[in-house]
């Protein structure tokens, strides 16, 4: 489905990350993947390493994407190795913050725009020539069930960039529909991630109850009464990033198991 195709995943370091998850079913329909992160953690090279056991093709690079600079050199070195980018997933973001709005700090708000708005935004604007010079391209845009509705004790700085991420996804379709760049957000709900766990420690300690118990708190707010798995996630950014989806664009999607800002 994706043979020939070159895809970067942005935030693919984790373990059991959502950006791995994503790298992997990417690779398994045949797309050639740049698995990016800030580092090259042992976890980033263990999944370049298994994918390229199993016959896949994927290489690890180091951006911090708040960084205009790099990104721009990350782009030009991808382009001389393969002549093409098809696919741009900006999976990338940072979360963490304090509860309360008035205890949030203005580095606390320069740092989510900076990383969740920015960096995606400089990445599309890095590989979109590229993508008009084939006439074609998608990019896939992580954002969040926040960038659809606020959630209790979800930080403001958090969903204020998730809000934008939706309306830059929004953008870039209506202006590049035409020259068959397609560009889409997921929104996820609560996924198995690191990220949870961090979320569970904020909101247990707001709420002055432990972290199972905030867990058990959070399932119940989903109508599906569990969090996803980031292979769930992966699966619909794949869908997104294939031909069935070739008359979507600017679709923020949410995938969320039916908690209230999704429905």
């Amino acid at each position: 489905m994706l043979n020939g195709q070159v895809a970067i995943i942005t935030g693919a370091g984790k373990s059991a990350g959502i950006g791995k998850a994503i790298a992997l079913k990417l690779v398994a329909q045949g797309a050639t993947a740049v698995l990016i992160d800030i580092e090259k953690s042992a976890a980033l090279m263990s999944t370049i390493k298994t994918i390229n056991a199993n016959g896949g093709k994927a290489i690890a690079m180091e951006c911090d994407i708040a960084d205009t600079n790099q990104i721009n050199q990350c782009v030009e070195v991808i382009l001389r190795q393969y002549q093409r980018i098809d696919i741009l997933i900006n999976n990338a973001g940072i979360s963490g913050s304090v509860p309360y709005f008035l205890d949030i700090s203005d580095d606390v708000w320069d740092a989510s725009y900076h990383v969740n708005v920015r960096g995606a935004a400089a990445f599309c604007r890095a590989v979109i020539p590229s993508m008009l010079t084939q006439n074609k391209g998608v990019i896939v845009n992580n954002a969040s069930l926040c960038g659809l509705g606020a959630i209790n004790a979800v930080p403001a700085n958090y969903t204020a960039s998730k809000f934008a991420m939706v309306g830059l996804t929004k953008s870039i379709a209506l202006e590049y529909a035409e020259h068959n760049i397609r560009c889409n957000v997921v929104c996820p709900g609560v996924v198995n991630t690191e990220l949870r766990k961090h979320a569970m420690e904020r909101i247990a300690a707001k709420e002055n109850i432990s972290t199972t118990q905030a867990q058990e708190l959070e399932d119940l707010s989903i109508a599906m009464r569990r969090a996803a798995e980031p292979e769930e996630v992966a699966d619909l950014v794949l869908f997104l990033s294939g031909p069935d989806s070739s008359y979507i664009t600017g679709a923020a999607l949410p995938i969320a198991g039916g908690m209230a800002p999704g429905l």
